[in-house]
């Protein structure tokens, strides 16, 4: 991306994005709500050309997908951190089907973000929040690398909470438990979380796919570094293995501005809110009352009921 615009140019568009107050109206896609501007590009994306060596991260919002991108391309630069740390990793790594609105973008004659990517050198990290049915579909024909990350949907629901608030999303200014009621529905944007999760749980077995829980990042980040590295074709050293590992703990990447996304947001207009909020697991437990999470407990039960796919709650 730094082709067309450097990180403080980029980060005044940003800014111009939030000054002029575009709205986010949704659409539908194929039975999936999304962004009324992704959907008008949907049918491109579709036809995205993927590359053998691509490594994609995707995820449903919310569930560690800035962390996991970070991993991967330091394991992808061979632990080289000086490289990595020599740009903002959202200039590094495209967020496929996220552009900024077209009249931003004519400013600086910035063109989507998957056009961005086309012309980037191999091999690529290319993120995603799409449903597995709506990504393009040479991913599943040229096998590219698919790292998958899911996280205990409670947790889930407080991050994406704060993050709509954040960034005035659909979700804004929703009481939580009408929050609940909307995120826990199929009129939410990047349809349910239970339908993102299920398309990948059911491939993780396949040879170029890798499902993480952010759980396990939390317990065990240097054991998941390794794994990641592995299933890249990396044979790291045990220090460039720890080096990344602390690198990518949660406490550096909030105070690293090339790893938090807040130096790009202009999140400095609102103080006290930020991208990276806690990086915790377990949060859920000061938000929810008794009756949200009996209930979340009867839908997370009836959703994943016979597919195996259980959280620690």
């Amino acid at each position: 991306m730094d082709k067309y615009v450097t990180m403080e140019e980029y980060r005044e568009l940003r800014k111009k994005v939030f000054t002029d107050e575009h709205p986010h109206t949704l659409g539908e896609y194929e039975g999936v709500q999304l962004d009324s501007g992704i959907c008008e590009m949907m049918d491109e994306l579709r036809s995205f050309e993927v590359r053998a060596d691509d490594c994609w991260i995707i995820s449903y919002p919310k569930a560690g997908t800035t962390w996991v991108q970070e991993i991967v391309f330091c394991a992808m630069h061979d632990g080289n951190l000086q490289e990595v740390n020599k740009t903002h990793t959202k200039m590094q790594v495209p967020f496929l089907e996220h552009s900024m609105p077209e009249e931003i973008r004519r400013l600086k004659n910035l063109p989507p973000t998957h056009r961005i990517a086309d012309e980037m050198p191999s091999p690529r990290v290319i993120k995603s929040h799409l449903p597995g049915q709506l990504l393009p579909l040479q991913i599943w024909t040229k096998k590219a690398k698919i790292v998958y990350v899911i996280r205990n949907p409670k947790d889930l629901m407080v991050s994406y909470f704060y993050f709509e608030n954040l960034l005035n999303l659909n979700g804004a200014g929703l009481p939580f438990e009408e929050y609940l009621e909307y995120r826990n529905s199929n009129k939410a944007s990047e349809g349910s979380w239970w339908d993102h999760y299920l398309y990948f749980w059911k491939r993780r077995h396949q040879p170029n796919v890798l499902l993480l829980r952010f759980e396990d990042l939390k317990r065990d980040l240097r054991g998941n570094v390794e794994i990641i590295s592995r299933f890249l074709g990396k044979a790291l050293s045990a220090k460039t293995l720890d080096d990344i590992t602390e690198h990518c703990s949660f406490d550096n990447m909030k105070s690293n501005p090339m790893t938090n996304p807040d130096y790009l947001l202009s999140t400095d207009e609102r103080p006290g809110c930020s991208f990276m909020r806690k990086g915790k697991s377990g949060s859920w437990k000061t938000h929810f009352t008794v009756a949200q999470n009996e209930a979340m407990d009867a839908l997370i039960k009836e959703k994943l009921h016979g597919t195996g796919l259980t959280f620690d709650h």
